[in-house]
């Protein structure tokens, strides 16, 4: 891959992580978890797809179908096993409490 090609990925995948965590919400940590996770999906899904000789939506060497499919995957993927995001702390404890 050529380097606009990379960073129009990157572009792409950082888009839709971003996109996602907005949807979802979280913290900080979580739109890095997205966000990441939406770099390694986006290339696997172009990867896999060079392999299978899957070429939808092609811009240049980027599948843009397949690639996209993968990264909305793996970031379902990602929010299932990262568990809910909005967990409380634990309620401090009353001293009169048993």
């Amino acid at each position: 891959m050529s380097g606009p090609t990379i960073y129009l990925a990157l572009l792409i995948s950082t888009l839709i992580g971003a996109a996602f965590h907005l949807l979802r919400g979280g913290t900080l940590a979580r739109m890095l978890l997205y966000v990441s996770t939406a770099w390694v999906a986006f290339f696997a899904g172009n990867w896999v797809s060079h392999l299978l000789h899957w070429e939808l939506g092609r811009i240049g060497n980027l599948n843009l179908f397949p690639a996209i499919l993968a990264t909305l995957i793996g970031l379902v993927a990602a929010s299932i096993l990262a568990g809910p995001s909005d967990k409380k702390p634990p309620r401090p404890r009353d001293e009169n409490e048993a």
